[in-house]
């Protein structure tokens, strides 16, 4: 085992994607020493499947969302109810999303006041303490889209790229939410439409999900490594954690194993990030059980793992008998609404949901059922499906807020093991009765408004078929004292003061709307704090709190 004096460090980060990226340029920026590991490898433009003949099968291959379809050795296999977006590389799952940058709103931190279901509770901070974060970081990430949605607190004077074009069918589903009185917004997407930093700026050549061949769609691979490894930052790929070590009520750093050789080495660390997704942060929390911690790091509350939520979701497919240019375009939302945003209890339900609208994909995609599984006949009568629906397709996603609820949860799966032995992650999650309330009633409403600009044909998934969203939140979340979270406000854990956890798992309840900006934001923010309160934090002068913690 490698104990060499180059392997201690004052912040051991675990984890590349936007929650480790963005710690880490944050620290390094200031001067600290930063290790990050990454389990899986750099990725380049040119692998991405747009360069395959056969991309769009491809990019269900060996690009598919799900480790467990994809079997690299730099995965780790999820039994029970999977439905894991899952991208072990650096820049995370961000290598292959949308690009699609909503922020919460600000009634989505005091869920727990609004109606307090299960085990909803507030977030300890407020939309106006992130917003300046918000800022900072679509600074980093180079932002388009249109300042000014109502729906939304103000934001003049922020810098935007002009929006990804609408197309025909942002055009057309916008004209159908206008007719009928709802909110529309033109979306605010990671795609850049202005060079900027040797990266090109977006072409409308489509489909970012299967990953951007030329750069426009901003990923912590692009947006943050390059700088933070010029500021000295050593990013370490193929690295595996294995366990997280702690010691006298401190985290002391990490053993890995190089996934290309079986080898293990050894990080000593004055403060532990962990970054590894909603899944793979309590995952190793948990395997890291260990004298002192009988249960896994920060778990002394059992709540590590648990909480789970995916976005209660749905697609929508419907078709016209005129053209809707869908395939045309940058992938990332031309627009979204929030008209059914708030809670209403008239509904019969909490929370709500919001109608993003998203391009389709390419011929071979529509063949085989598009969407919602409607696929096209063999025979004679391909040719007339194929032609009555390819171009005259619009998809919208219903995009639901689903109860945090502690059985939702993640743990061990110890009958599965990974290419290193180590334990799987094995999920349970059921829907609750409020969150497939909440989807019907958003699926009736998107396709009110596909039908009111002329849909002929309408199908969707239901809100099991396929299972629910792929975003990964809550399962090391923060709250507002020890009993109810594993990390403070500042991304801090309550049990072990120099071990912070920054990804999707510290997420207190999940919004309405993609989560990739407030996990940015959040990054932004624990790094600052970080930076600003490191010797009192190494030394643990002071206790895990909210108090408002003054710059030193």
């Amino acid at each position: 085992m490698n104990k060499s004096g180059a392997d201690d460090t004052d912040v051991l980060v675990i984890g590349a994607g936007p929650g480790g990226a963005g710690v880490t340029l944050e620290l390094v920026q200031a001067g600290y020493k930063v290790i990050c590991l990454e389990q899986g490898p750099w990725v380049s433009s040119t692998e991405h499947p747009h360069y395959h003949r056969e991309w769009e099968i491809e990019k269900q291959r060996g690009w598919a969302y799900d480790p467990n379809v994809r079997g690299l050795p730099e995965d780790y296999p999820v039994t029970g109810f999977t439905t894991p977006y899952l991208m072990n590389n650096v820049g995370g799952s961000t290598m292959h999303y949308a690009g699609h940058w909503p922020r919460y709103k600000p009634v989505d931190f005091r869920k727990g006041t609004e109606h307090g279901l299960e085990g909803t509770i507030d977030w300890p901070i407020s939309y106006e303490e992130l917003a300046p974060y918000y800022d900072k970081n679509d600074a980093i990430y180079g932002i388009s889209g249109t300042v000014g949605d109502p729906s939304y607190p103000d934001r003049s004077g922020v810098d935007r790229d002009p929006p990804v074009l609408p197309g025909k069918l942002g055009r057309n589903f916008a004209n159908a939410l206008g007719g009928l009185g709802w909110h529309w917004w033109p979306s605010d997407n990671a795609i850049i439409t202005r060079p900027r930093e040797n990266r090109d700026a977006d072409v409308a050549a489509g489909n970012e999900l299967s990953g951007s061949p030329t750069g426009s769609l901003s990923t912590p691979a692009h947006t943050h490594w390059p700088f933070a490894i010029a500021l000295g930052a050593d990013l370490r790929t193929f690295a595996r954690v294995e366990q997280i070590h702690a010691k006298n009520g401190k985290a002391t750093g990490a053993t890995y194993i190089d996934t290309r050789t079986g080898d293990r080495h050894e990080i000593t660390a004055k403060i532990v990030v962990v970054a590894a997704s909603g899944i793979g942060t309590p995952r190793l929390l948990l395997m890291s059980a260990q004298k002192g911690h009988p249960d896994g790091l920060a778990n002394s509350n059992g709540l590590v793992g648990k909480y789970l939520m995916h976005h209660i979701f749905a697609f929508c497919d419907a078709w016209f008998d005129k053209p809707m240019e869908g395939y045309k375009g940058a992938f990332g939302a031309p627009l979204y609404s929030h008209e059914f945003y708030h809670t209403d209890t008239d509904r019969g339900f909490v929370n709500g949901f919001g109608m993003q609208v998203a391009r389709s994909f390419g011929a071979a995609f529509s063949a085989m059922g598009s969407h919602t599984g409607y696929v096209a006949p063999w025979g004679a009568d391909h040719r007339n499906f194929f032609n009555d629906h390819f171009g005259n397709h619009l998809m919208v996603f219903m995009f639901g807020e689903d109860l945090p609820v502690e059985t939702n949860c993640v743990t061990l799966d110890t009958d599965a093991k990974d290419s290193s032995g180590l334990p799987a992650a094995h999920v349970n999650w059921e829907p609750h009765a409020n969150d497939i309330a909440l989807a019907n009633f958003g699926i009736d409403r998107i396709f009110d408004a596909a039908r009111a600009l002329g849909a002929v044909e309408t199908n969707d998934t239901g809100v099991l078929n396929p299972p629910p969203g792929w975003h990964l939140m809550g399962t090391c979340r923060m709250g507002n004292n020890p009993q109810d979270s594993v990390t403070n406000k500042w991304n801090q854990t309550w049990d072990i003061p120099n071990l912070f956890v920054v990804d999707g798992s510290s997420l207190t309840t999940g919004g309405a709307v993609n989560p990739t900006s407030t996990i940015g934001a959040l990054a932004v923010r624990a790094g600052e704090y970080i930076s600003r309160r490191f010797a009192d934090i190494v030394d643990q002068k002071t206790t895990p709190s909210n108090a408002d913690a003054p710059a030193i």
